[in-house]
């Protein structure tokens, strides 16, 4: 059966809990706005235009949820780096492919540590279910205790992911976990769990009514311990555009259009291609540069609802990078419409910048 992982259906019922999910029917009432918020879909600004085709976001195929604002952190003045750089990651301009970030001074204290390390030198692809603890850094982000879109560790305090999946969002009812494979079984790995303190959302994000800039960094309560069984993923190299590398998508997301979501942490394998090819499909100009497309002409292989803010990556020998952020796309695995991701590498100067306390490996 193939991983199909995208864009967020975050159909939250607050009061519902992680064994409801599993046993939950779709269903198309609303809950009852307070006047403290606003009801609206997740991730999805309401003065926005509905998007067409795009079965992810649609009513007709999940609750619609009520969602708390929570204000975006920016960071501080800068310490090390220089204040040109600073500024421009902290207004979200990424810099013109090929323009090198300033290094990021660690702290004192930081651990000797290796990022995108698998524990397993023989990868599993063509959406199938990945080896427990395969890929160290995948992480599930929980709202009320209940699954609804993946991140990745990418140093001792910051997980990266998607905007959508946290625009809106009260940072106090979410939860990060660590180290899960099957969610379904709570006995079968070392899970700990983190909440958070901080919401990064990168400050254009849907500018123009599209899913442009869709990242965030979340600052946990506690720092990670990422010596040992968990470890952060690579941040990609400016410049690059990875025309051609196969990706790996990871996730829990829905095996199908419409379907639930998987117990269990599966991956798939997709070709990366150009934008100009990808303007060529059913998305035209939707495309943005700031966006990368990854998938087959035919379909069959994507990503789906529920794995949102997760990772795509290339790998380097035996190192994986992220390379992309599970964004948005047509449906799932349809033919003319592959998987849609952030491109990392346009973000590196504003994810340093905002990440500067923390220690990369």
């Amino acid at each position: 059966m193939f991983l199909a992982v995208r864009i967020l259906f975050v159909a939250i019922a607050i009061s519902k809990s992680r064994q409801e999910l599993s046993q939950e029917k779709t269903t198309t009432s609303r809950v009852k706005p307070t006047s403290a918020v606003v009801e609206f879909e997740p991730g999805v600004p309401p003065d926005w235009p509905k998007p067409t085709k795009r079965d992810s976001l649609s009513t007709s195929t999940g609750v619609p949820f009520v969602l708390n604002p929570d204000p975006v952190q920016a960071d501080n003045t800068p310490t090390r780096a220089s204040f040109l750089d600073w500024l421009l990651g902290l207004l979200g301009f990424g810099g013109s492919p090929g323009q090198v970030p300033e290094p990021v001074e660690p702290s004192k204290d930081c651990p000797k540590c290796t990022c995108g390390l698998t524990y397993k030198n023989k990868r599993i692809v063509g959406g199938v279910e990945t080896l427990i603890n395969q890929y160290p850094w995948m992480t599930a982000l929980t709202y009320n205790n209940r699954f609804y879109c993946g991140a990745s560790v990418i140093n001792n305090k910051y997980l990266i992911t998607a905007a959508h999946c946290v625009n809106g969002f009260a940072k106090e009812r979410l939860s990060a976990v660590f180290l899960d494979h099957d969610r379904s079984n709570y006995f079968e790995t070392q899970i700990f769990t983190r909440s958070i303190s901080k919401i990064f959302r990168h400050r254009y994000y849907g500018s123009g009514g599209t899913y442009n800039n869709d990242i965030a960094l979340l600052k946990l309560d506690k720092e990670l311990p990422i010596t040992g069984l968990l470890k952060p993923v690579c941040l990609p190299p400016t410049g690059k555009s990875f025309t051609g590398n196969k990706g790996i998508v990871i996730g829990w997301g829905a095996t199908q259009a419409h379907g639930q979501v998987s117990s269990k942490l599966r991956e798939v394998e997709v070709p990366i291609m150009s934008n100009i090819d990808c303007r060529r499909t059913g998305y035209g100009n939707r495309i943005t540069d700031n966006m990368m497309c990854a998938g087959y002409s035919y379909g069959m292989k994507d990503s789906c609802q529920g794995d949102s803010g997760g990772p795509l990556h290339v790998v380097n020998g035996t190192t994986h990078m992220l390379v992309g952020i599970v964004s948005w796309g047509e449906g799932c695995a349809q033919p003319n419409y592959p998987g849609v991701y952030t491109r990392v590498n346009r973000f590196v100067s504003w994810i340093r910048s905002n990440t500067r306390d923390a220690c990369y490996c």
